[in-house]
């Protein structure tokens, strides 16, 4: 799934410090909401996204095969979860980066 994590900003709306939500796709910042008043900031990043999911992918191998190395019980053990939560990742990270592209940015 997008990652969401929080952060206290500026508000450029509110004029204050308040909480959050930052969205991510992959390793890439796409969206910013603040949770006291919604302005929202979306930045279309579909062609970085690509280049970055690109990336993602032919690293892969790579990653696995180090994570088997260093960890093989967890690696065997965390795998099939993994495995089938990959796909319902990157549909979730599609939806994020092309919703964003579609939708005009809030700023005031």
């Amino acid at each position: 799934m997008s990652k969401i994590e929080n952060a206290d900003l500026v508000c450029s709306r509110c004029g204050d410090e308040t909480p959050h939500e930052l969205a991510y796709a992959g390793r890439l910042l796409v969206k910013i909401t603040c949770t006291r008043c919604g302005k929202t900031i979306e930045r279309d990043l579909r062609s970085e996204y690509l280049a970055d999911l690109s990336h993602r992918v032919a690293t892969k191998p790579r990653r696995m095969l180090r994570r088997l190395s260093r960890h093989p019980l967890t690696f065997a053990g965390t795998l099939p979860k993994s495995v089938s939560a990959k796909p319902m990742e990157l549909l979730s990270d599609l939806k994020l980066v092309w919703s964003a592209a579609r939708t005009p940015s809030h700023d005031d």
